[in-house]
C-alpha cells in the first residue's frame, strides 16, 4: 500500500513539473495546474506516512500558488507543510511555516483566519516553549481584537495568562490579566470580571505586593 501510494506521488510531481515547462507554444508556466499536483503528490506521500516528502511537497505547492497570487491557497499549502513538521515531532519549523501562513492570511485579507492559525500555532508549542506560545496567543488575540471580535480575543488572552502565571512570570501576567478584565468589563460579563479580579489578588500576593492587592479588592467594590 505504501509503495503503491510513493509511486502515485511521484507521477503527480512528474505532471507537476511537466506544468512548469515552458517551450515554443508554452510561454508561462501553468502554476495552478503545478500546485494542484505538488498537492496530489504531498496527499499520498502523506498516506504513505514520508511525512517529509510530503512537507517539500506542500512547500512546492504553496510556491506554485505564491507565483500565481493565490495567497489564501499558498497559505494553507504552508499549514500543510507545518502539520507533516508536526508529525515529525519538529515542532520549531512547524510553528514557523505556520506563523509564515498566518502573515498571509493577513495580507490577503481573512484575518480570522490568520488568528485561528496563530491558535493552533501556539497549543503546538505550547508544552515545549511556553514563552513562544504566549508570543503567539498574544498576537491572535491582537488580530482579534483588531476585528473587534473581544470574545475570542479575550479567551486567547486568557491562555496566555495562564502561562505567564505558570511560568512565573508575574509581571507580565498581572498586566495580561488586568487587559482581560477590561475586555470583560467591554463585553458587560461581570461575573468574570470577579474571577478576574480574584486572579490579579493572587497574582499581587505571590508577588509580595500587598498594596496592589488590596487596591484591587477596593476597586472591586466602585
Amino acid at each position: 500500500m505504501a509503495a503503491q501510494k510513493i509511486n502515485e506521488a511521484l507521477e503527480h510531481l512528474a505532471k507537476a513539473e511537466k506544468c512548469l515547462k515552458t517551450g515554443f507554444l508554452k510561454w508561462k508556466p501553468d502554476y495552478d495546474s503545478a500546485a494542484s499536483e505538488y498537492s496530489k503528490a504531498a496527499v499520498a506521500f502523506k498516506n504513505a506516512k514520508q511525512f517529509d516528502q510530503a512537507k517539500d511537497a506542500f512547500l512546492r505547492e504553496a510556491e506554485a500558488y505564491e507565483n500565481n497570487k493565490a495567497l489564501f491557497h499558498a497559505a494553507k499549502a504552508f499549514e500543510q507543510a507545518g502539520m507533516m513538521l508536526k508529525e515529525m515531532q519538529k515542532l520549531p519549523e512547524a510553528v514557523h511555516l505556520i506563523e509564515k501562513a498566518s502573515m498571509m492570511y493577513l495580507e490577503n485579507g481573512t484575518p480570522d483566519t490568520a488568528a485561528m492559525a496563530l491558535e493552533r500555532a501556539g497549543k503546538l508549542i505550547e508544552h515545549v516553549n511556553m514563552e513562544k506560545a504566549v508570543h503567539l496567543y498574544q498576537q491572535s488575540a491582537s488580530v482579534f481584537e483588531n476585528e473587534e471580535r473581544l470574545r475570542q480575543a479575550v479567551e486567547l488572552l486568557g491562555k496566555a495568562s495562564r502561562l505567564l502565571v505558570r511560568a512565573r512570570r508575574l509581571d507580565e501576567a498581572v498586566v495580561s490579566i488586568l487587559k482581560e478584565k477590561n475586555m470583560y468589563k467591554e463585553i458587560e460579563n461581570y461575573p468574570t470580571c470577579y474571577k478576574k479580579t480574584i486572579a490579579q489578588v493572587l497574582v499581587h500576593l505571590h508577588r509580595n505586593d500587598y498594596v496592589a492587592a488590596e487596591k484591587c479588592v477596593r476597586e472591586s467594590y466602585r
